[in-house]
């Protein structure tokens, strides 16, 4: 299963430093060991859209994103996305476990991930609980200059992990000086992309426990795919 391609997100992202001000690389991993200690969970609007090279051709999609951590510290949430036949999917994951449901089918997915360990936790919550210290191990981090996207500090991950590397050869990540995220792009070996938008992000609000709960139609039918 691809990792960067079940929801990205990868929510994936960095609240770093405020834009305008040059950053470093010890900046940058400062104010991820901040923000991490103060992250609880967060929600925002979410447009993914996904580039597939041989083909020339983008899909898009929009929602929105939960995501927080448990009790326990382990990264659980939920991302509901609409395509543009207005098809919709549930992505719920909690405790390592990823369940994917398609609510015109009725079907509920579920995966394994346990096997992925940290590096699933930190793939999913890079900026929203990660601290510098630990992206450091995954990942080499790096300041770009780029004034495309105004009023953003710019950075580049390139992941260190063999078994990372065999999803992403990158992740492009665009930081606001409201010290949250609102662009990243992963970059697959195969030259596909997926450009992940974020919007209304807010950290920290009070969310109902059940936002992060898929809640199927009666009769939904639940496969095990890795069976």
């Amino acid at each position: 299963m691809n990792l960067s391609r079940s929801w990205t997100l990868g929510g994936i992202l960095v609240a770093l430093v405020p834009a305008g001000i040059a950053a470093t690389v010890a900046d940058i991993k400062a104010g991820m060991d901040k923000a991490a200690a103060q992250f609880r969970q967060m929600s925002a609007n979410v447009k993914r859209t996904t580039h597939t090279a041989v083909l020339n051709e983008n899909s898009e999609e929009s929602g929105v994103v939960y995501m927080g951590r448990d009790a326990s510290g382990a990264v659980q949430g939920l991302v509901e996305l609409t395509n543009s036949d207005h098809e919709r999917k549930f992505y719920s994951f909690e405790k390592r476990t990823l369940q994917i449901y398609t609510p015109q089918i009725n079907t509920i997915q579920v995966f394994d991930l346990g096997q992925h360990g940290e590096q699933l936790d930190q793939f999913l919550s890079i900026g929203f609980g990660t601290s510098g210290k630990e992206l450091a191990r995954g990942y080499d981090v790096d300041v770009v200059v780029d004034n495309n996207v105004p009023n953003t500090t710019r950075i580049k991950l390139a992941p260190k992990v063999a078994d990372v590397k065999q999803y992403l050869t990158r992740i492009d990540l665009w930081i606001t000086d409201g010290n949250y995220p609102i662009q990243e792009k992963l970059w697959e070996p195969s030259g596909d992309w997926i450009l992940v938008n974020y919007s209304n992000v807010r950290i920290n609000p009070a969310l109902d426990p059940s936002v992060f709960t898929l809640h199927p139609a009666p009769g939904a039918k639940t496969e095990y795919p890795q069976k």
